[in-house]
């Protein structure tokens, strides 16, 4: 009798060891699963036109929401490389042993290696219309932007009242190189109005970047304000200063709004804000702007506040040498090809110059008034050779199907200046 009870022990022992093994090497893969869950992959689902919820029936639903307006809907999606499912499948005999599923979230940092990435999915009025990494798809957003605008006015806010704006300060063009990266510190909230600072500080910093400025992502500088132990907002010059230092840039900006009001009744809004960009080392205030917007044609403040800081911004670029004052209507991609540069045009605005002066979406720039792209060595600099101010013509080099043209396109007035 003791016999059987031991070997029905032995056999339970066994199955319990077999069991931890058989449970040790599944989990190990679990890593697999996963990846192949979060592949980026799944956005190949997407295409042209789907609705919202087609969207989420597809790839589920977001991580985070990082816009949504009324209008425009941002979403951010944390994925994996098509590939990552081969690294996890590397990565088993190690996690078997040390603890598979368990650990899974700490290897990151044991192997040094990211596993995610943000993926944003824009939607416009519920229906899609971009998605990817968000640097692959920054010029696609941007007409995003205006996408539902009546054709001519893109860009132009069409319909809009103009805003009462300031801006001045120190810095030029001889001085911007210097300030190569910036940070955007969170606005000050309006009265009554929570999450509006923010709400205007990403759209300095978006903004900022269509500039060719870099920017410290959000996330770093929340990570330095939080070991640092300083608040978000209402942090004295002392402590802004530092932490620009800390993040490795050469300016911050902070700001605050004075108002954001909005009457759903009267379909009316009011905004005001304000913004200071200081140098981190010195302390010197290199641009101060400001400016009031009531609108009746919307309540909706942040359209606004969009419009306002734009105005702002254009005035800065146009001081510092970055926008020209006139506009033609286009939007286009630096591409290096063979150890040469040059534009190709991904958009013409309906109305506007480039498309009246007869450049067309695919012609590759080659040559703007006469200085070539092939050696330049930025998008900035890029942008410098083909600057054109209000009345004056921009002449371009293009190459179409092959044939080398020449263009001359005169150049409207940039709204604002």
């Amino acid at each position: 009798m003791g016999r059987f009870f031991l070997g029905r022990l032995n056999v339970c022992r066994n199955v319990t060891f077999i069991s931890l093994i058989l449970a040790s090497i599944l989990s190990s893969h679990c890593g697999v699963v996963y990846t192949v869950y979060k592949s980026e992959s799944k956005l190949d689902r997407l295409a042209v036109p789907l609705t919202k919820a087609h969207i989420l029936d597809e790839i589920g639903r977001p991580d985070r929401v990082l816009r949504d307006d009324g209008r425009m809907l941002v979403w951010e999606y944390s994925l994996t490389a098509r590939k990552q499912w081969l690294y996890e499948l590397g990565l088993c005999p190690i996690s078997v042993w040390i603890g598979g599923c368990i650990i899974y979230p700490f290897t990151n940092v044991a192997m040094e290696h990211q596993r995610e990435y943000p993926h944003h999915v824009v939607l416009v009025n519920e229906e899609l219309c971009a998605w990817g990494s968000p640097a692959a798809i920054l010029q696609r957003r941007r007409s995003c932007e205006v996408a539902g605008v009546p054709h001519g006015r893109a860009g132009a806010f069409p319909g809009k009242p103009e805003p009462t704006v300031t801006g001045l300060g120190p810095i030029g063009r001889e001085t911007i190189d210097r300030y190569r990266t910036m940070a955007v510190m969170l606005f000050e909230d309006g009265p009554n109005a929570p999450g509006s600072g923010s709400r205007a500080s990403g759209i300095v910093t978006t903004l900022l970047l269509d500039l060719d400025m870099h920017m410290v992502e959000r996330a770093k500088l929340d990570e330095v304000l939080k070991e640092q132990v300083i608040q978000l907002t209402h942090a004295d010059d002392a402590n802004v200063l530092k932490v620009g230092r800390l993040v490795a840039a050469q300016a911050i900006i902070v700001g605050g709004v004075q108002q954001w009001e909005q009457h759903s009744e009267a379909r009316t809004n009011s905004v005001s804000l304000s913004l200071r960009m200081i140098d981190v080392e010195t302390g010197q205030l290199l641009f101060n702007g400001e400016g009031h917007l009531t609108d009746p044609t919307t309540e909706d403040p942040e359209s606004s506040a969009r419009i306002i800081i734009h105005r702002i911004l254009a005035r800065f670029g146009s001081q510092t040498g970055l926008l020209g004052s006139g506009r033609i209507g286009v939007n286009w991609e630096l591409i290096e090809s063979g150890g040469s540069r040059y534009y190709v045009v991904r958009e013409l605005r309906s109305g506007l110059p480039a498309e009246k002066g007869g450049l067309h979406i695919g012609d590759q720039v080659v040559r703007c008034n006469g200085s070539a792209l092939a050696a330049v060595k930025s998008e900035r600099e890029a942008k410098r050779l083909c600057q054109v101010e209000a009345g004056q013509t921009l002449k371009l080099d293009i190459r179409r199907a092959g044939s080398p043209l020449k263009i001359g396109i005169v150049a409207d007035p940039r709204p604002g200046l």
